[in-house]
């Protein structure tokens, strides 16, 4: 079973896992070693466009982020995501669609993500982020840092406030690749919100904010107001469930374990007298269904039989017609050749045969010397010729048309004995079964009486089961409406406790200074190329050589953003401040080794990538011991290497080829 250190406070992530569409997935990214506990120092390798910094994105998002990696690989192959991590000391599992638009709630189990389906799922909203319900609020609670408020003028003596979100703290969470370089480190080239929201957030996180009274008093009163109503719906729901389920927790415990065993050995006893029973239900229940799918494939063939031979009944009949027609057509066809008009031999007045052959001479008829065309006339030899054209043409497309039918019919012909032997062997399959049936079938199996009160003994314990685990269901609610109680309780104590002691808080200029000077230290150990005069002012705006951080060229900017995070994140753990523990960092080579600019030598050294490991190993070892550090490079350097949790090639040959393992196309 995992250990848990509960008085770690912070986040610290086990598990990344991706969901993927059916078919595909799940994608997974390990923070643990082999002994099952979190990484201090996780490295993810591999060169670019494989996914690496969409696990970074994914992290962001479960933990209460807008915005999630919509790359086409991505869209295309997963549909929820899962993070579990460590937070405030507990095993917490959270997860969110990932499929279309942000979603607008999560779901979140204390347990292991293998294990939140023995777990009670507990629904939250993602927006607003100040609800105190919400994801963000219930990350923050493991930070120490949730309920906190921040006025939007922190100068006037009435001023709205606005509550601290997970989102503000991804500010000194994670540090983006292009953030190392952008020259707006404490975010002064942005909305002066953002600015003024990053002060803020430093000053909570070391203990040196100090609210308005006003606002202070307001939030004391609306949380005192919170803490009455979760009181009054606590004894509600307490009242509920001690007239319905009067026993309590430990007597429902013990109904649950009672049923569950006499499900288990109930349902023991019944498949064994299954498996030794003599009767055949089973072959039985088998053969009735073939016999009626055989039943059915009968019917079938023999509807398919019956719609052939109605149509061939039509074609023949239709053949037939155009046969006859074929037949009256050749009879007058022969009849025109046989009695033609003009074929005249003999001397229709004389009845002498004819010398000569009767024809027609410039346009007149050699025996009556009538003109050819004239009104009257009978030897229209072009409308002769045209009728015997015209009989010849409807002669050939009837013969045609019998022809192709003929022939459709003969396929038809051939397919309907196809049909009907389909149909003989589906009958005779049919008729097969029913006989087997009925040679199968017998009188009810001698043990059915026993059967049936191990069947009632069986549905008395699940009714059993499931009226004690309704009844441990309405006592988790009230439960759940205690730790409300009490944490909303622990926030208004905070609030009165911050209210107290506000004159005693530490003085921010000592932890400016202790910024400056664990800023410079960093800076040294990075082996800054003529390091001087360096510090971090009041408004957390970073100096080095005496000049304005962004006088600095690109490779310093890299290495000053790298010792700035690093400088927050380790004094804050150092000082058991209220804060995540956890950073993220991704490419920090940008702009050094051997992508450093050709104008930048000082920075063209890798040794000052080497350093920037070495320093945060050497913290991890030490007085950094329980913080976790997450690296997003793309070629890390050989000594690190037992600290690669995972290594893209962004090669189909060579697996792992990407975050999304099977998007090699």
């Amino acid at each position: 079973m995992t250990q848990v250190d509960p008085t770690v406070r912070g986040v610290r992530l086990r598990e990344l896992r991706l969901a993927g569409v059916p078919g595909k997935g799940p994608y997974r990214v390990s923070f643990t070693d082999e002994h099952d506990a979190w990484m201090p120092l996780s490295v993810i390798a591999g060169p670019t466009q494989t996914g690496k910094t969409s696990i970074a994105d994914f992290i962001m998002y479960l933990l209460g982020d807008d915005e999630q990696p919509e790359h086409a690989e991505i869209v295309g192959a997963v549909r929820t995501a899962l993070l579990e991590i460590e937070l405030g000391g507990e095993l917490t599992t959270i997860e969110r669609a990932a499929a279309g638009r942000a979603s607008s709630f999560a779901s979140t189990w204390r347990a292991p993500i293998d294990e939140i389906a023995q777990a009670d799922e507990i629904r939250v909203t993602t927006e607003p982020t100040s609800d105190p319900e919400g994801l963000s609020q219930f990350v923050l609670r493991g930070f120490g840092l949730d309920g906190v408020s921040l006025p939007l003028a922190p100068t006037q003596e009435q001023s709205d406030a606005h509550r601290l979100s997970i989102r503000d703290v991804f500010r000194v969470m994670f540090l983006p690749n292009r953030r190392l370089d952008n020259m707006d480190l404490a975010f002064e080239k942005s909305h002066y919100m953002l600015a003024q929201k990053f002060r803020q957030l430093i000053d909570v996180i070391f203990g040196v904010h100090d609210p308005e009274g006003a606002q202070l008093l307001a939030d004391i009163k609306a949380a005192s107001e919170a803490v009455n109503a979760a009181r009054r719906a606590e004894n509600a729901l307490e009242a509920v469930a001690l007239e319905d389920y009067p026993t309590g927790p430990l007597g429902l415990n013990a109904e649950r374990e009672s049923a569950e065993a006499v499900i288990l050995r109930t349902t023991e006893l019944i498949a064994s007298l299954d498996a030794n029973r003599r009767s055949n239900d089973g072959a039985l229940a088998e053969l009735r269904a073939e016999l009626q799918s055989a039943q059915k494939d009968a019917s079938r063939a023999s509807v398919r039989v019956r719609d052939r031979q109605s149509l061939l009944d039509r074609l023949t009949a239709l053949r037939a017609q155009y046969a006859d027609d074929k037949k009256k057509l050749t009879f007058l066809q022969e009849a025109e050749r046989l009695f033609d008009p003009l074929s005249v031999v003999t001397c229709p007045a004389c009845m002498r045969r004819l010398e000569t052959v009767l024809s027609v001479d410039d346009g007149k008829c050699g025996l009556c010397h009538a003109e050819i065309g004239a009104p009257g006339s009978i030897g229209d030899v072009t409308a002769v010729e045209s009728s015997q054209a015209l009989l010849e043409a409807e002669l050939r497309a009837v013969s045609r048309r019998l022809t192709d039918l003929t022939e459709y019919w003969e396929r038809l012909d051939r397919d309907r004995a196809r049909l009907e032997e389909e149909q003989r062997r589906a009958a005779a399959l049919a008729e097969e079964l029913a006989v087997s049936i009925d040679h199968v079938a017998e009188t009810p199996a001698p043990w059915l009486a026993e059967r049936d009160a191990l069947t009632g003994k069986l549905g008395q314990a699940r009714l059993d089961l499931q009226f004690a685990k309704s009844g441990l269901r309405s006592w988790q609610r009230v439960t759940d409406a205690g730790e409300r109680r009490a944490r909303l309780e622990v926030t208004l104590q905070r609030l009165r406790n911050e209210r107290n002691e506000g004159r005693k808080r530490p003085d921010r200029s000592a932890v400016i200074r202790r910024l400056s000077d664990r800023f410079r230290e960093i800076l040294s150990d990075f082996g800054y190329p003529k390091l001087s005069d360096a510090w971090i002012d009041d408004a957390l705006i970073p100096y080095v050589r005496g000049m304005h951080y962004t006088r600095a060229s690109s490779g310093g900017l890299v290495l000053i953003s790298l010792a700035y995070h690093l400088a927050i994140w380790e004094l804050a753990f150092e000082s058991d401040a209220a804060a995540p523990g956890l950073l993220v960092i991704d490419s920090p080579q940008k702009n050094l080794g051997h992508s450093a600019d050709r104008n930048d030598p000082e920075f063209a050294d890798t040794q000052l990538v080497e350093n920037f490991y070495r320093h945060v190993l050497r913290w991890l070892e030490g007085d950094g011991a329980g913080a976790q550090l997450v690296v997003i490079d793309n070629t890390p350097p050989e000594f690190v290497g037992q600290h690669v949790i995972v290594h893209y090639t962004r090669n189909p040959e060579i697996p792992p080829y990407g975050l999304i393992t099977d998007a090699t196309e």
